[in-house]
């Protein structure tokens, strides 16, 4: 490689290292949203089973509702992000092996064919994050249908 070639290649291998460490980052981020989403349905459940609160039960099941929906559009959000994240590290991949460097072939999987599942690549965690967001306002529904009977 000449010099400016093995410049360039630096490069690369260096925007796709962090298109890695970004695509981390994301997923952590989108646990984090539905860590946190769980915890304030969580707090809210709590509230709606105290007793001095029972006036204002539907509204805390109102707010409930509003965290998970919230907490879904911002999984949803970074989920997006991750998928554009992809679609650069193959551009790159891409631009790599024009240049002679095949990179599918060295870690054994073609990356343009595992990312072109765009925003559904990682459905079951997905679908894992939604059910378990989903299910979290279920908590303060409890506190409302059997302390209401009190």
């Amino acid at each position: 490689m000449n010099d400016l070639a093995d410049k360039e290649f630096q490069l690369a291998s260096a925007v796709l290292e962090d298109c890695r460490r970004y695509i981390a980052a994301h997923k952590i981020l989108r646990w984090d949203v539905v860590k946190w989403g769980v915890s304030v349905n969580l707090a809210l459940a709590v509230a709606a089973a105290t007793p001095a609160l029972a006036e204002i039960r539907i509204y805390l099941l109102v707010l409930s509702c509003g965290v998970a929906a919230a907490s879904w559009l911002l999984v949803l959000h970074y989920n997006r992000r991750v998928t554009g994240i992809r679609d650069q590290a193959v551009t790159i991949i891409a631009w790599m092996k024009e240049r002679g460097v095949d990179y599918d072939s060295i870690i054994g999987q073609n990356t343009k064919d595992a990312y072109s599942r765009g925003e559904g690549y990682d459905f079951q965690e997905l679908i894992l994050f939604m059910s378990i967001l989903a299910a979290s306002p279920i908590l303060v529904l409890l506190g409302l249908i059997f302390l209401h009977s009190k």
